[in-house]
């Protein structure tokens, strides 16, 4: 007979702890990931649930008091906030309350206040995760920055619906499911995901709710044809203007308004595309050699631009790691 493997507790439930019992039991199961961060005062009380699992996080808590955080080191996550009571004050300027509900890149955050014993229901998801799956969701890299809407409107259905999520992840007898099994966290991580990629709003909102491309003019066909059959070239824009027979100021527009980015943009498009099939198959020699043959001639710059457009590096693709 085999032992089944001591599975790692996802959920972290809190019946009002002072602040200090609080951190430190959060510390114990997930890490010391705010050491840098100054505690609250010993007087504050937490409640709550806290869960976590591969970069994403979800919580339903309360406190009880007033009191700052500070954050010395930035955090590459998104953090979505539906506050329930009192308010929240991010970077001394982001209100939340109780109608109004705040994305907040942890890359900019400074400092959080809490007021008049604040409620939320709320998640944080990695840059990386939210990347992967709106790249697989729209079938392309992401070559532009994902942006959500700072401010939302929580009496929109949609933001209620991502409350009830939270609420069933949150829940006594989900927490049983989740610390049982292996298949139901990578579950919720993905619904969790797929929940703010659709109902909150950001700048790849309209194309996940597309049903089609729009039909390009000739011109911006033909320059897309030529960008497709030859990656690795380094075509100027006046160049294919001139393939087109069309001025450059139209071909932009037409990128722009069909293809949804730049010229230079859907480039770059084309030759992350075609490097991720290839480092899919793994039957390139190295990482290096796939850039170069696509026109990269930095390999550190490829790194970072195909990290942010997978959420993945291509080192994990190439060993079939994602």
């Amino acid at each position: 007979m085999y032992s089944s493997p001591t599975r790692q507790t996802l959920i972290l439930r809190s019946d009002n702890m002072a602040s200090d019992d609080f951190g430190a039991l959060f510390s114990r199961m997930f890490g010391n990931r705010y050491g840098d961060t100054p505690p609250p005062p010993k007087d504050i009380i937490i409640g709550g649930v806290y869960g976590r699992y591969e970069g994403v996080s979800f919580r339903r808590m309360h406190y009880r008091g007033d009191f700052s955080v500070t954050f010395p080191e930035p955090f590459d996550e998104i953090t979505f906030v539906i506050p329930t009571a009192g308010k929240i004050v991010f970077n001394h300027e982001d209100v939340g309350l109780s109608d109004v509900g705040l994305a907040i890149d942890k890359a900019d955050l400074r400092s959080m206040r809490f007021i008049d014993n604040h409620a939320q229901h709320g998640m944080s998801i990695s840059r990386a995760a939210l990347t992967e799956r709106l790249s697989s969701l729209l079938g392309r890299p992401i070559v532009h920055k994902l942006h959500f809407e700072p401010r939302v409107d929580l009496k929109s259905p949609a933001f209620q619906g991502i409350r009830a999520l939270i609420d069933l992840a949150t829940g006594a007898e989900f927490g049983l499911l989740l610390n049982a099994g292996s298949l139901m966290p990578s579950r919720l991580r993905e619904m969790l995901v797929d929940a703010v990629l659709e109902a909150w709003p950001h700048n790849f909102s309209q194309a996940l709710r597309r049903p089609e491309a729009l039909i390009a003019p000739r011109h911006v066909k033909q320059a897309i044809e030529y960008i497709q059959a030859h990656p690795e070239s380094a075509v100027s824009g006046t160049d294919l203007a001139q393939l087109a027979n069309v001025s450059l100021r139209a071909l932009q527009e037409g990128f722009r308004r069909f293809a949804g980015t730049s010229i230079v943009g859907y480039q770059r498009q084309v030759r992350l595309e075609r490097a991720y099939e290839t480092l899919r198959q793994g039957t390139s020699p190295s990482v290096t050699e796939v850039a170069l043959r696509l026109g990269f001639s930095n390999v550190g710059r490829f790194s970072q631009y195909f990290q942010s457009a997978y959420g993945v590096s291509p080192a994990e693709v190439r060993k079939g790691l994602r």
